[in-house]
């Protein structure tokens, strides 16, 4: 219903004019290039995606350092002059080596930051060891051993070592609540039998690096390393934010660089022969008169044929939807565009998607807020709909909930005691509501009626999908296959709903009606199979069919589900706000409310937008699309130039 009607075309034209044609398709903006079947020159194109790799590499790094202000102009759409400009005179290659030479630089800083900072840490318990690091550990007659061992051990070490004679002295260097730091002297003859003493009792030894110096000298040391090497990395970040001032220019190179590299490709796109090329493709078949006349204007010796498709080849998608529908397709788009031949269920989804995305916020107060942001960035930015459609989406969004969340009564989780008396009425049980709410969400009757509402929705949403998968064969020939299949679930519903609303009078006719109804049904959900078990099989599909819509309609619930917690989180932001400002004095306690409030609502927002945009799209996805949604259709990409 809006995926737009494609042609495949051959564009057959003189050798000389190739260039001219290229940039005739480029500035129309309105084909899609197909490869050619052969090429007759195999291009090696390592070193263009090379420079495009350092391009983009010093792209990333300076959006790191650079200011808002700057990444502002740098994502802003520029003019063509601009790009071409920024082109001949940014110095790219100066930018990316003098990059590469700060991350070299950083490279090293850190390394040696790392070795100094473990060096650190392995002297430091060791601090009051005087001698030279540099020096010998072992004499002609002695050695010295370095090594820790638990607090508690070490009395019973030394009384082991006296015990038996064994000439050796421990110094304690540092001594902490569970390990002592010690060095060890000892004569040659007993160090066998003091390692097997000290050893028994939790003694390990340590070897620290040979350097010249004591441990605090080289501990020093280390800590001006371990400074210098922060020196450094801060001095190349505060290089990288002047240099960040580039990227702007930077970005409008590589815009420049996709321009040259599209031109490129639909160079090689390009069937040569000996004095003409063609080129194949798809063209929207509303824009093929246009573009016919522009490809005139080159001159004579260029045109345009119409061919037929390779066979299985499908064609690219392209969606058009009213303006109201257009951003819905965001959240086609996130499921997958449909086929070809398949028709764009974007305008059927659209009114449920927002209604369901309400209904799970169902807090007018969050609503307006969210209207309220995304109407201004896309004012600010002036953000058009066809290329932002998320947010466009998320705009309607907030102004659907707005209105369907009033009759609910959802402002922020306030109740109506809390605000005032003129926003409020009386009810004629002597309860107060807000002004224009019915239902009341804090009460079992308002719980009920969401529940059935999302029940109702469930069920005339799955009917409708089936609906769409029977118009869908029918429109395609399968007239037969639509009614037995698609259309016999809805006799059914019909002889349901005639048979609770009927009158009295009718009630007996009603309920023959039902069963006929099921004896139909039984029939067309055995469609294909052979007369003999074709009950058969209608009663297992039936079965299937039944046990489907029994889960399926129950997903919706969490509609209900989604409504309920919103305003759960919203009065328990409110509780929290109150109950910490009764905590504080006066003069506190109305900041600490505010703050607290906002930022727990800010978070509420985020977090129930986020939620009801998941599980809306979800019952689009798995609910509804499974009952007539194929898709796997491959987007529409024309070769044209963008400044974005």
């Amino acid at each position: 219903m809006a995926v737009v009607e494609m042609q495949k075309v051959a564009i057959i034209a003189h050798e000389s004019i190739k260039e001219s044609l290229i940039d005739t398709l480029y500035k129309e903006g309105v084909m899609e290039l197909s490869e050619a079947e052969s090429k007759n020159i195999e291009i090696d194109h390592t070193e263009v995606n090379y420079r495009a790799a350092e391009l983009k590499f010093a792209i990333d790094v300076l959006k790191n350092h650079a200011s808002k202000e700057t990444l502002a102009v740098a994502g802003k759409s520029v003019p063509e002059n601009d790009i071409i400009f920024a082109a001949k005179h940014t110095d790219v290659r100066g930018i990316v080596d003098q990059l590469h030479k700060l991350e070299e630089r950083d490279t090293d800083a850190e390394r040696t930051g790392k070795e100094a900072e473990a060096l650190s840490k392995a002297l430091s318990p060791w601090m009051n060891l005087k001698h030279s690091l540099a020096d010998s550990n072992e004499s002609e007659l002695a050695v010295r051993i370095l090594g820790l061992i638990p607090s508690l051990k070490l009395k019973s070490l030394r009384d082991k070592i006296d015990a038996e004679n064994l000439r050796t002295e421990i110094s304690e260097v540092n001594v902490t609540a569970k390990e002592t730091y010690c060095v060890a002297h000892i004569l040659k003859e007993d160090q066998k039998r003091f390692e097997e003493l000290a050893v028994s009792e939790g003694w390990t030894n340590v070897e620290l690096p040979r350097a010249d110096g004591t441990p605090t000298e080289l501990y020093e040391q280390a800590l001006m390393h371990i400074k210098e090497s922060e020196r450094i990395r801060t001095k190349s970040d505060e290089e990288r934010s002047r240099l960040s001032v580039e990227l702007p220019n930077l970005t409008k190179v590589a815009i420049f660089m996709k321009w040259l590299s599209d031109r490129q490709s639909a160079r090689e796109a390009m069937s040569p022969t000996e004095t003409t090329v063609t080129l194949l493709g798809w063209v929207p078949k509303k824009k093929l008169g246009t573009l016919e006349q522009k490809l005139q204007s080159i001159g004579p010796a260029v045109t345009i044929l119409k061919v037929k498709p390779d066979e299985n080849e499908d064609a690219p998608v392209l969606l058009w939807n009213p303006t109201a529908v257009t951003p819905f397709e965001s959240v086609t788009n996130l499921y997958g565009y449909p086929l070809y031949k398949e028709f764009d269920p974007t305008l059927s989804l659209a009114p449920f998607f927002a209604l369901y995305f309400a209904l799970c916020l169902t807090d007018a107060g969050y609503g307006f807020v969210l209207a309220l942001v995304f109407g201004i960035a896309i004012l600010k930015k002036k953000l058009k709909i066809r290329e932002s459609k998320l947010a466009w989406t998320l705009f309607l969004g907030g102004l659907v909930t707005i209105v369907v969340s009033i009759p609910f009564g959802g402002y922020f989780g306030l109740a109506p005691e809390q605000v005032p008396a003129f926003l409020t009425k009386t009810t004629a049980e002597g309860g107060m509501l807000f002004k224009g709410q019915i239902w009341n969400l804090n009460e079992q009757s308002g719980i009920n009626f969401l529940q059935n509402l999302s029940l109702i929705l469930g069920l005339t949403h799955l009917f409708y999908g089936m609906f769409l998968a029977g118009y869908y064969k029918w429109i395609h020939g399968k007239k037969a296959e639509a009614f037995w299949m698609d259309f016999t679930s809805h006799i059914l519903m019909g002889s349901i709903l005639f048979m609770v609303f009927a009158p009295d009078v009718l009630t007996e006719i009603s309920k023959y009606i039902f069963y006929a109804a099921i004896l139909l049904m039984v029939w067309g959900k055995g469609y294909g199979s052979k007369i003999i078990i074709r009950p058969l099989m209608g009663l297992i599909g039936m079965l299937n069919f039944t046990i489907g819509m029994l889960s399926n309609t129950l997903s919706y619930l969490r509609i209900l589900a989604l409504g309920l917690v919103t305003g759960a989180i919203a009065m328990a932001v409110n509780q929290v706000a109150i109950e910490v400002g009764k905590l504080l004095p006066v003069f506190l306690a109305i900041p600490a409310i505010i703050i607290i409030a906002f930022m727990g609502h800010l978070i509420s927002i985020a977090l129930n937008t986020l939620g009801s945009f998941i599980h809306s799209g979800r019952l689009q996805f798995i609910e509804f699309f499974s009952q007539f949604f194929e898709g796997g259709g491959k987007a529409f990409t024309p070769f044209k130039r963008s400044t974005n």
